[in-house]
Formats: C-alpha cells, structure tokens, sequence
C-alpha cells in the first residue's frame, strides 16, 4: 500500500518484515522490524537505543533467494518512543563524499 504525505518526496510503501542494521561507529548489529520504505529512507521499530545522527547501514533480506539484499546507508533522524520500543526514522545517505 502507498501512503502519500505531502512533507516527503517519494510515496512510502508499508513494510513488515525483519532487517538487521549495523551501527558503523561501533560495528553492532541489531535486528529490526522495518515498517515503511522509500527511495529516500525507511521506518523501523528498534528495542536498543538509537540516537539522532548516527550512522547506520541498513539490510534487508529479499525472499527469494536469486536477489542479493537491499543493503543501505543512512542516518537517523527521527527517534520516538513506543512504549520499550522506539520508532526509528532513517533517511539514506550517499557513501560518496
């Protein structure tokens, strides 16, 4: 399902499915549930701490075997908290530069 909202760029399409971030400063990898992706960022639901700022490389597995993962760099942006959970906005970023 596409949701339009006239702040963004780009339709968001909803997701639910599992993804696995690595945080590049420190090198952990945590497991995530992304919730909405876009070409310029996705959402993600996230027991651990995240923070604005930081750096992250986000993989998201394909379900069939033949197509390699979706893997991404990107900030974040948006942290709000869900009870023990927080929902993550992450906006993707270029390696280049």
């Amino acid at each position: 399902m596409l949701v339009d909202d006239e702040r963004r760029k780009f339709l968001r399409l909803n997701a639910d499915t599992e993804a696995n971030v690595k945080r590049l400063e420190s090198d952990e990898t945590l497991s995530v549930r992304l919730t909405d992706l876009s070409p310029s960022g996705c959402a993600l639901v996230c027991e651990a701490p995240l923070s604005p700022g930081e750096r992250l490389e986000v993989s998201i597995s394909s379900p069939s075997a033949r197509i390699a993962p979706l893997v991404c760099s990107g900030r974040v942006v948006r942290v709000d908290r869900d009870g023990e959970r927080q929902v993550v906005g992450v906006e993707f970023v270029s390696d280049a530069g």
